[in-house]
C-alpha cells in the first residue's frame, strides 16, 4: 500500500515506544498484541549501574541479563514473559522498543480490512479456506525458529 511509511529507511518495525523514564520499570509481561513469531528489539537507555540494576529478566528461559545502556537485545516478546529489574532512585533508564502489532499483519492479509469486515464476506468455503491460512500460517511461524537440533546447521545458513 503506497500509503503507509515507514518511520525510518530500511527499518523493519512498524512501530515504537519510548519510555522516557526517568525510572522505567517493566513489570513481567509478554506483548501479547505483537505478531506472535515476530522479533522485537528493546534499547536500553539512561545513566545506572549495571550491575546493580537496570537487568532484563527472561523469565521462561530462566535468564537475568545485565543489560546496560546503549544495549540492544532482540526478543520474541509476544511468547516471552519478560521485565527489567529496578534502578536507584538517583539514576535514569529508559527505553527505546520497536515492534510491530500482529493486527498489522491480519489487516493486509485481510485485503486491507478489519477482521470483522473480512470476515462477513467469506463464504462457508472462504471459512474454510481463512482457516486453513491461518494454520499454515502458524506453521510458518514455528519453522522461523531454531531448534536446538538445527541450530549448527542456522549458524552455518
Amino acid at each position: 500500500n503506497s500509503s503507509l511509511h515507514r518511520n525510518w529507511p530500511n527499518n523493519i518495525w512498524a512501530s515504537f515506544a519510548v519510555n522516557f523514564g526517568p525510572y522505567t520499570v517493566c513489570q513481567s509481561h509478554q506483548d501479547f498484541a505483537n505478531l506472535s513469531f515476530g522479533w522485537c528489539g528493546i534499547t536500553a537507555l539512561g545513566d545506572f549501574d549495571l550491575k546493580e540494576g537496570g537487568h532484563l529478566v527472561l523469565w521462561d528461559l530462566k535468564l537475568i541479563i545485565q543489560f546496560p545502556p546503549g544495549s540492544t537485545i532482540l526478543i520474541p516478546s509476544s511468547v516471552i514473559t519478560h521485565s527489567n529489574v529496578p534502578i536507584s532512585r538517583l539514576e535514569t533508564q529508559l527505553s527505546f522498543t520497536q515492534f510491530s502489532a500482529g493486527g498489522l499483519f491480519h489487516w493486509v492479509d485481510q485485503g486491507f480490512q478489519s477482521t470483522d469486515s473480512y470476515l462477513a464476506t467469506l463464504t462457508p468455503e472462504g471459512e474454510e479456506e481463512n482457516l486453513r491460512r491461518r494454520e499454515e500460517r502458524c506453521k510458518l511461524g514455528l519453522f522461523l525458529f531454531s531448534t536446538m537440533c538445527s541450530l549448527p546447521a542456522d549458524r552455518e545458513a
